[in-house]
């Protein structure tokens, strides 16, 4: 290259000269800043090792000083030996069960019940606890939670045992016709035998109970409950415990077949009582039905409809004058029932109605006779105040006394009259009772019932009854959920159509363990 272009280069690299270390310079100030970003990527994951390296330091030391402690807490046992109660652990689970203080885990149910899906019927938790029986619409639970279910591995049903172990201390004043149970109209009135009778008394636990309980769901929204109970009240006469059944039915989307409470009676109208028996004018009645319920009003409370066939039995005194001697009690149909039911926050009100076929059959023919008996039974419970409790029941008809309580088994629901044709008797029942919460674990209850009938002529002076009467105080105390007692006091009175009369007096102390409350 000649020297005048040589200079004419290095002449113009003078002017770029500034640029270029320019450019040199800020390439070393961003190569600068580049490693201290590593540096400082350096430091940080250095840090975090260290604190790493702390934190299981920590968890070291914690699991030496656990360690530590139980040694010396197992030192300390060995050498003084002490047995201490410990409190289980809170539940994590709604369905668990604690042995020896060690809770178990179950299986949840696959049925559940929520706030909104409870029947509105309040569960009073009475002594002789009549209301888990009873069959509910839509199966809705009275209780606030389904206490001791157990699922069935392989199937979405779940079981419950219940039950409960009763001793009832029974004193009576005098012969009051029945040791077990008060039952006015068994009181022996003068000509009969037993009548003026002294004192006597009784233990027994007839009343003791078993039962199962098994709920699955059915359908989309529906589901199936089957209840089992029974009791030992087979021969109530007898102190022996005489196996007997009291309920057995299953129900799904308000359909009941099996054998329950009949439809004409309302069980949570009944007053809280000791006596097994329970006031003399209830309508009680267990025995095989079909029942359908379905529900017509949902708003302030539920209403639903009541339609049940029930088994028929026509108690006639055989024989009687009037009726051929070997004649033989019939039932043509069936009984039938229709109601009405409301259910809300204050209580509840039924209203029903039945309808029986009463006749016999003498086998010749030209005097078999049926007659028509019904009936109405109105009754309920109201809420009052915040805990006491208002029961009622008025019941008329002809032909009913089987469903009485009082008369049941005494063959008083027809009987001929004075040109021996059958006719159904009339019946007026009615009942009322009220229960006071004196504290939590206390209360009282006071019953009093009325039972009269119509005239009977050829039943005779002592076999018809014109009336009874059923008086009932007591006093309740429950120390805990599934222990109570209670000591009531009652009085009952009885007239035949001939006119004679006796009453009787009991003491009734009772102690009752439940299997789940």
């Amino acid at each position: 290259m000649p020297n005048k272009e040589i200079r004419r280069y290095f002449h113009g690299m003078k002017r770029f000269a500034p640029i270029i270390v320019l450019i040199l310079f800020s390439c070393h100030l961003l190569q600068a800043q580049e490693d201290a970003r590593d540096k400082d990527k350096e430091i940080k994951a250095l840090q975090g090792n260290v604190q790493d390296l702390e934190k299981a330091l920590q968890d070291l030391r914690a699991r030496l000083a656990e360690l530590e402690r139980k040694s010396a807490a197992a030192s300390e046992s060995n050498a003084q030996p002490a047995k201490t109660e410990t409190a289980p652990p809170p539940a994590t689970s709604s369905n668990y069960m604690v042995i020896a203080g060690q809770k178990i885990n179950l299986p949840e149910p696959t049925l559940k019940f929520g706030p909104n899906d409870r029947s509105p019927v309040k569960d009073y938790d009475t002594l002789n606890d009549i209301q888990q029986a009873a069959p509910r619409p839509d199966n809705k639970p009275i209780e606030p939670v389904l206490k001791g279910f157990i699922p069935i591995p392989g199937t979405e049903s779940m079981i419950r045992f219940g039950g409960s172990a009763r001793l009832d201390t029974i004193v009576d004043f005098q012969n009051n016709g029945n040791p077990n149970q008060f039952v006015p109209s068994s009181i022996p009135v003068a000509g009969q035998p037993g009548a003026g009778g002294g004192e006597s008394s009784t233990v027994e636990t007839k009343a003791t109970r078993l039962s199962f309980e098994v709920r699955r769901p059915a359908g989309e929204e529906g589901s199936l409950r089957v209840y089992y109970e029974n009791d030992f009240f087979n021969d109530s006469t007898s102190p022996d415990m005489s196996y007997r059944v009291r309920h057995f039915y299953g129900q799904a989307w308000n359909l009941l077949v099996g054998q329950t409470y009949s439809a004409f009676m309302n069980i949570d109208s009944w007053p809280d009582v000791v006596d097994n028996e329970g006031p003399n004018a209830m309508i009680n009645r267990r025995q095989a039905q079909v029942r359908f319920s379905p529900p017509i009003y949902d708003g302030v409370g539920k209403m639903n409809l009541l339609f049940s066939i029930e088994q028929p039995n026509s108690q006639i005194l055989i024989p009687n004058t009037g009726i051929p001697a070997g004649a033989d009690a019939v039932t043509r149909t069936p009984d039938g029932v229709v109601g009405v039911r409301w259910e809300g926050d204050v209580g509840n009100v039924q209203v029903s109605s039945i309808f029986r076929s009463i006749g016999y059959d003498s086998g010749a023919g030209p005097r078999d006779q049926t007659v028509l008996g019904w009936g109405v039974n109105g009754s309920g419970a109201f809420n009052v105040f915040e805990k006491d409790k208002l029961t009622w029941q008025v019941a008329y008809g002809d032909g009913i006394a089987r469903y009485v309580n009082d008369l049941g088994g005494l063959n008083l629901d027809a009987a001929p009259d004075g040109s021996g044709n059958l006719k159904a008797l009339p019946v007026f029942a009615t009942a009322v009772g009220y229960t006071h919460q004196w504290a939590k674990q206390f209360r009282s209850t006071a019953s009093f019932g009325y039972v009269h009938m119509g005239p009977q002529a050829s039943l005779g002076p002592l076999l018809g009854i014109d009336k009874t009467t059923y008086t009932s105080v007591n006093f309740m105390w429950h120390p805990t959920t599934s222990f109570r007692m209670g000591l009531e006091y009652l009085f009952g009175t009885k007239q035949t159509q001939g006119g004679e009369y006796a009453d009787g007096n009991r003491l009734n102390f009772v102690f009752r363990y439940d299997l789940i409350r």
